[in-house]
Protein backbone atom coordinates (compact mmCIF):
# COMPACT_ATOMS: atom_id res chain seq x y z
CA UNK A 1 0.00 0.00 0.00
CA UNK A 2 1.32 3.43 -0.96
CA UNK A 3 -0.19 6.77 -0.03
CA UNK A 4 1.03 10.05 -1.50
CA UNK A 5 0.38 13.05 0.75
CA UNK A 6 0.32 16.74 -0.10
CA UNK A 7 0.28 19.36 2.66
CA UNK A 8 -0.84 22.92 1.98
CA UNK A 9 0.69 26.12 3.31
CA UNK A 10 -1.50 26.34 6.40
CA UNK A 11 -0.25 22.88 7.39
CA UNK A 12 3.34 24.16 7.33
CA UNK A 13 2.96 27.64 8.76
CA UNK A 14 5.18 27.09 11.82
CA UNK A 15 6.89 24.46 13.98
CA UNK A 16 3.60 23.55 15.67
CA UNK A 17 2.10 22.72 12.27
CA UNK A 18 5.24 20.80 11.28
CA UNK A 19 4.70 18.62 14.36
CA UNK A 20 1.13 17.87 13.25
CA UNK A 21 2.39 16.80 9.82
CA UNK A 22 4.96 14.50 11.39
CA UNK A 23 2.30 12.92 13.60
CA UNK A 24 0.09 12.28 10.56
CA UNK A 25 2.89 10.77 8.49
CA UNK A 26 4.19 8.61 11.34
CA UNK A 27 0.68 7.24 12.01
CA UNK A 28 0.61 5.20 8.78
CA UNK A 29 3.63 3.37 7.28
CA UNK A 30 1.94 3.57 3.86
CA UNK A 31 2.54 7.33 3.87
CA UNK A 32 5.94 7.31 2.22
CA UNK A 33 5.82 10.18 -0.29
CA UNK A 34 5.14 13.72 0.94
CA UNK A 35 4.70 16.89 -1.14
CA UNK A 36 4.84 20.25 0.63
CA UNK A 37 3.85 23.83 -0.07
CA UNK A 38 5.61 26.93 1.24
CA UNK A 39 4.63 28.05 4.76
CA UNK A 40 1.32 29.90 4.87
CA UNK A 41 -0.11 32.40 7.33
CA UNK A 42 0.30 31.72 11.05
CA UNK A 43 -2.42 34.18 12.07
CA UNK A 44 -4.67 36.85 10.61
CA UNK A 45 -2.56 39.64 9.19
CA UNK A 46 0.47 37.37 8.71
CA UNK A 47 2.13 36.83 5.32
CA UNK A 48 2.44 33.73 3.19
CA UNK A 49 6.04 33.01 2.25
CA UNK A 50 5.14 32.81 -1.44
CA UNK A 51 3.56 36.28 -1.27
CA UNK A 52 6.76 37.64 0.29
CA UNK A 53 8.86 36.04 -2.43
CA UNK A 54 6.69 37.55 -5.15
CA UNK A 55 7.00 40.89 -3.36
CA UNK A 56 10.79 40.53 -3.45
CA UNK A 57 10.57 39.84 -7.19
CA UNK A 58 8.52 43.01 -7.69
CA UNK A 59 11.02 45.06 -5.70
CA UNK A 60 13.90 43.68 -7.76
CA UNK A 61 12.07 44.48 -11.00
CA UNK A 62 11.69 48.14 -10.06
CA UNK A 63 15.09 48.51 -8.43
CA UNK A 64 13.80 48.81 -4.86
CA UNK A 65 15.59 47.15 -1.94
CA UNK A 66 13.90 44.02 -0.57
CA UNK A 67 16.48 43.33 2.13
CA UNK A 68 13.97 43.64 4.98
CA UNK A 69 11.46 41.35 3.26
CA UNK A 70 14.14 38.75 2.57
CA UNK A 71 15.21 38.92 6.22
CA UNK A 72 11.60 38.15 7.23
CA UNK A 73 11.62 35.08 4.99
CA UNK A 74 14.95 33.89 6.31
CA UNK A 75 13.91 34.43 9.94
CA UNK A 76 10.70 32.47 9.38
CA UNK A 77 12.56 29.34 8.27
CA UNK A 78 15.22 29.69 10.96
CA UNK A 79 12.47 29.93 13.55
CA UNK A 80 11.02 26.62 12.35
CA UNK A 81 14.50 25.06 12.40
CA UNK A 82 15.09 26.18 15.98
CA UNK A 83 11.67 25.23 17.33
CA UNK A 84 11.73 21.81 15.64
CA UNK A 85 15.21 21.16 17.03
CA UNK A 86 16.70 20.56 13.58
CA UNK A 87 20.46 20.47 13.06
CA UNK A 88 20.11 21.53 9.44
CA UNK A 89 21.36 25.02 8.48
CA UNK A 90 20.12 26.84 5.38
CA UNK A 91 22.33 29.90 5.90
CA UNK A 92 24.66 29.10 3.00
CA UNK A 93 21.75 28.55 0.63
CA UNK A 94 20.06 31.76 1.73
CA UNK A 95 23.32 33.64 1.15
CA UNK A 96 23.62 32.13 -2.32
CA UNK A 97 20.00 33.01 -3.11
CA UNK A 98 20.50 36.60 -1.94
CA UNK A 99 23.59 36.89 -4.14
CA UNK A 100 21.65 35.56 -7.10
CA UNK A 101 18.87 38.06 -6.43
CA UNK A 102 21.43 40.85 -6.78
CA UNK A 103 22.78 39.58 -10.09
CA UNK A 104 19.47 38.51 -11.63
CA UNK A 105 16.90 35.81 -10.94
CA UNK A 106 13.59 34.96 -12.60
CA UNK A 107 10.33 35.51 -10.74
CA UNK A 108 9.49 31.81 -11.09
CA UNK A 109 12.78 30.62 -9.63
CA UNK A 110 12.55 33.04 -6.72
CA UNK A 111 8.94 32.06 -5.94
CA UNK A 112 9.83 28.36 -6.07
CA UNK A 113 12.28 28.70 -3.19
CA UNK A 114 9.41 28.76 -0.70
CA UNK A 115 8.55 25.15 -1.45
CA UNK A 116 12.20 24.20 -1.86
CA UNK A 117 13.20 25.35 1.63
CA UNK A 118 10.00 23.94 3.14
CA UNK A 119 10.81 20.51 1.70
CA UNK A 120 14.39 20.69 2.93
CA UNK A 121 13.17 21.24 6.48
CA UNK A 122 10.38 18.67 6.34
CA UNK A 123 12.64 15.92 4.96
CA UNK A 124 15.04 16.52 7.84
CA UNK A 125 12.19 16.57 10.37
CA UNK A 126 10.62 13.33 9.09
CA UNK A 127 13.90 11.53 8.47
CA UNK A 128 12.94 11.16 4.79
CA UNK A 129 15.10 11.90 1.75
CA UNK A 130 14.77 15.23 -0.06
CA UNK A 131 13.90 14.96 -3.76
CA UNK A 132 14.00 18.22 -5.71
CA UNK A 133 11.05 18.68 -8.08
CA UNK A 134 13.47 20.18 -10.63
CA UNK A 135 14.95 16.71 -11.10
CA UNK A 136 11.77 15.22 -12.48
CA UNK A 137 8.87 17.66 -13.12
CA UNK A 138 9.59 18.40 -16.76
CA UNK A 139 7.80 21.12 -18.71
CA UNK A 140 7.62 21.43 -22.48
CA UNK A 141 8.50 24.69 -24.23
CA UNK A 142 4.77 25.53 -24.46
CA UNK A 143 4.52 25.47 -20.65
CA UNK A 144 2.59 22.22 -20.37
CA UNK A 145 3.91 19.31 -18.32
CA UNK A 146 5.65 16.53 -20.24
CA UNK A 147 3.81 13.87 -18.30
CA UNK A 148 5.47 10.80 -19.81
CA UNK A 149 8.97 12.15 -19.18
CA UNK A 150 8.01 13.36 -15.70
CA UNK A 151 6.43 10.05 -14.71
CA UNK A 152 9.46 8.09 -15.88
CA UNK A 153 11.91 10.43 -14.13
CA UNK A 154 9.95 10.34 -10.86
CA UNK A 155 9.71 6.56 -10.83
CA UNK A 156 13.46 6.29 -11.40
CA UNK A 157 14.23 8.82 -8.66
CA UNK A 158 11.74 7.85 -5.96
CA UNK A 159 11.07 4.12 -6.29
CA UNK A 160 11.54 2.33 -2.98
CA UNK A 161 12.40 5.52 -1.09
CA UNK A 162 10.65 7.64 1.52
CA UNK A 163 10.85 11.16 0.11
CA UNK A 164 9.72 14.73 0.60
CA UNK A 165 9.21 16.70 -2.61
CA UNK A 166 8.65 20.45 -2.99
CA UNK A 167 5.49 21.27 -4.90
CA UNK A 168 4.67 24.14 -7.28
CA UNK A 169 7.58 24.01 -9.73
CA UNK A 170 9.59 22.04 -12.25
CA UNK A 171 12.18 22.51 -14.97
CA UNK A 172 11.96 23.77 -18.55
CA UNK A 173 13.91 22.15 -21.43
CA UNK A 174 16.45 24.99 -21.17
CA UNK A 175 17.03 24.15 -17.46
CA UNK A 176 15.21 27.20 -16.10
CA UNK A 177 12.71 26.90 -13.24
CA UNK A 178 9.01 27.21 -14.05
CA UNK A 179 6.16 27.35 -11.54
CA UNK A 180 2.57 26.21 -11.83
CA UNK A 181 -0.21 28.71 -11.11
CA UNK A 182 -0.95 29.44 -7.45
CA UNK A 183 -2.04 26.31 -5.61
CA UNK A 184 0.06 24.26 -8.01
CA UNK A 185 1.50 22.03 -5.30
CA UNK A 186 -1.78 20.11 -5.64
CA UNK A 187 -0.79 19.37 -9.24
CA UNK A 188 2.65 18.16 -8.17
CA UNK A 189 1.00 15.83 -5.68
CA UNK A 190 -1.38 14.42 -8.29
CA UNK A 191 1.45 13.84 -10.77
CA UNK A 192 3.46 12.05 -8.07
CA UNK A 193 0.48 9.87 -7.16
CA UNK A 194 -0.05 8.94 -10.82
CA UNK A 195 3.63 8.25 -11.50
CA UNK A 196 4.14 6.22 -8.33
CA UNK A 197 0.98 4.18 -8.82
CA UNK A 198 -0.33 5.27 -5.43
CA UNK A 199 -3.28 3.53 -3.86
CA UNK A 200 -4.52 6.88 -2.54
CA UNK A 201 -3.73 10.58 -2.88
CA UNK A 202 -4.26 12.39 0.43
CA UNK A 203 -4.57 16.16 0.17
CA UNK A 204 -4.18 17.74 3.61
CA UNK A 205 -5.50 21.26 4.14
CA UNK A 206 -7.16 23.40 6.83
CA UNK A 207 -10.76 22.26 6.29
CA UNK A 208 -12.33 18.84 6.71
CA UNK A 209 -12.96 18.23 3.03
CA UNK A 210 -15.33 19.94 0.60
CA UNK A 211 -18.34 21.49 2.30
CA UNK A 212 -21.87 22.25 1.15
CA UNK A 213 -21.10 25.96 1.58
CA UNK A 214 -18.17 28.22 2.41
CA UNK A 215 -17.76 27.84 6.22
CA UNK A 216 -16.49 31.43 6.42
CA UNK A 217 -19.90 32.57 5.20
CA UNK A 218 -22.17 29.78 6.47
CA UNK A 219 -21.15 28.71 10.00
CA UNK A 220 -21.67 25.02 10.67
CA UNK A 221 -21.60 24.03 7.01
CA UNK A 222 -21.32 20.26 6.71
CA UNK A 223 -18.67 18.32 4.81
CA UNK A 224 -19.46 16.25 1.74
CA UNK A 225 -18.34 12.69 2.41
CA UNK A 226 -18.13 11.43 -1.19
CA UNK A 227 -17.85 13.38 -4.44
CA UNK A 228 -17.14 12.41 -8.05
CA UNK A 229 -14.03 13.56 -9.94
CA UNK A 230 -16.27 15.60 -12.24
CA UNK A 231 -18.09 17.33 -9.40
CA UNK A 232 -14.77 18.00 -7.70
CA UNK A 233 -13.32 19.64 -10.79
CA UNK A 234 -16.43 21.73 -11.40
CA UNK A 235 -16.38 23.04 -7.83
CA UNK A 236 -12.66 23.82 -8.09
CA UNK A 237 -13.14 25.53 -11.46
CA UNK A 238 -15.97 27.64 -10.02
CA UNK A 239 -13.78 28.96 -7.21
CA UNK A 240 -13.66 26.41 -4.39
CA UNK A 241 -10.08 26.69 -3.13
CA UNK A 242 -9.73 23.30 -1.48
CA UNK A 243 -8.06 21.64 -4.49
CA UNK A 244 -6.52 23.01 -7.71
CA UNK A 245 -8.72 22.10 -10.70
CA UNK A 246 -5.77 20.73 -12.72
CA UNK A 247 -4.87 18.28 -9.93
CA UNK A 248 -7.77 16.02 -10.83
CA UNK A 249 -6.82 14.78 -14.31
CA UNK A 250 -3.74 12.66 -13.43
CA UNK A 251 -5.44 10.76 -10.61
CA UNK A 252 -8.77 10.42 -12.42
CA UNK A 253 -7.07 8.81 -15.42
CA UNK A 254 -5.38 6.27 -13.15
CA UNK A 255 -8.46 5.73 -10.96
CA UNK A 256 -6.60 6.82 -7.83
CA UNK A 257 -8.92 7.95 -5.00
CA UNK A 258 -8.44 11.45 -3.61
CA UNK A 259 -8.94 11.90 0.13
CA UNK A 260 -9.17 15.51 1.32
CA UNK A 261 -8.31 15.76 5.03
CA UNK A 262 -7.82 18.39 7.72
CA UNK A 263 -4.32 18.65 9.22
CA UNK A 264 -5.80 20.32 12.29
CA UNK A 265 -8.45 17.62 12.75
CA UNK A 266 -7.00 14.40 11.28
CA UNK A 267 -9.70 12.33 12.97
CA UNK A 268 -12.38 13.93 10.77
CA UNK A 269 -13.51 11.79 7.82
CA UNK A 270 -12.97 14.50 5.21
CA UNK A 271 -14.09 14.05 1.60
CA UNK A 272 -13.34 11.12 -0.67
Amino acid sequence: MLKVLKFGGSSLADAHQFAKVKSIVDADPARRVVIVSAPGKRFSGDHKITDLLYLCAAHIKYGVSCEDIFAMIRDRYNEIIAECGLKLSLDKEFDELWSKMQSGISKDELASRGEYFSARLMSEFLGFEFLDAALWVKFKFDGSVDRDASYAALRAAAEGRRVVIPGFYGIMPNDTIKTFSRGGSDITGAIVARAAGADEYENWTDVSGFMIADPRIVPGAKSISIITYRELRELSYMGATVLHEDAIFPVKKAGIPIHIKNTNAPEDDGTR
